[in-house]
């Protein structure tokens, strides 16, 4: 066996939502959710997003599904955010799903759109998200979603996703066979850890993005997981080095 995986070019169900029916969907993205919050993808991405800007700051998540990192972010009341996924099924599923927290003043805004063409102007966040949506694109589109990340970015640009190797593939197998019967949920999360990209192909997307070596940083979060994350200290001289 080699000890490399070669990265899989199949499209995952959730690439093709025709394919899919609306309740399947919906419980996939119910799994996704109770998953960042039991391996900490959450806690992980707000810690990030912290060493990135000053609150009060706006933020966009790109492929924000459900929208439960956006949720988890807000409860510290300190933030705005826009959940931006390309899919409306995939948003009506967290518009739907989720129950109102008490306490709760304001909601975040929902856009269907693709995070290739953003439909908004230069430098128009704080702070940009991305978490586990990467592994989705092919190289090409993968830094034309880095390029427009930084684009609309005003201060940093947070990016998480899963590592392609043999014990990723082996623990997402493992981990949506003991927790959940949806057939996407399996399916998709074996395909994911096949798509995923490494942590050097990682960096080599964000260089072909014209990210800065300078204001780049990459970092490896146990055997399954990365983050790459962009300071834009050109825009801002209060942001700390991440």
């Amino acid at each position: 066996m080699s000890p490399h995986l070669a990265r899989s070019h199949t499209p995952e169900l959730l690439d093709q939502l025709a394919r899919v029916a609306p309740e399947v969907l919906c419980a996939n993205l119910r799994d996704i959710a109770r998953y960042n919050h039991w391996l900490g993808m959450n806690r992980l991405m707000h810690h990030l997003v912290r060493q990135s800007t000053q609150a009060p700051f706006s933020g966009l998540d790109i492929g924000a599904g459900s929208g439960d990192f956006v949720h988890y972010d807000m409860r510290a009341g300190e933030s705005s955010w826009v959940a931006l996924d390309i899919s409306d099924a995939v948003l009506r599923c967290g518009n739907t799903d989720r129950l109102p927290e008490p306490g709760r003043l304001r909601e975040p805004v929902s856009v269907a759109a693709s995070g290739l063409a953003l439909p908004f102007p230069d430098a128009g966040f704080d702070v940009v998200t991305c978490a586990q949506t990467l592994h989705h694109l092919e190289p090409t589109e993968a830094s034309a979603l880095l390029r427009e990340c930084a684009r609309v970015a005003r201060h940093g640009v947070i990016v998480v996703d899963l590592t392609r190797s043999y014990v990723t593939l082996a623990g997402v197998w493992l981990l949506t066979r003991l927790t959940s019967r949806n057939p996407m949920t399996r399916a998709d999360g074996v395909q994911s850890a096949r798509r995923a990209y490494t942590l050097d192909e990682a960096r080599a997307l964000a260089q072909v993005a014209g990210w800065p070596a300078q204001h780049t940083h990459v970092q490896s979060h146990g055997p399954a997981r990365w983050s790459m994350t962009l300071s834009h200290q050109t825009r801002s001289a209060s942001i700390s080095n991440l």
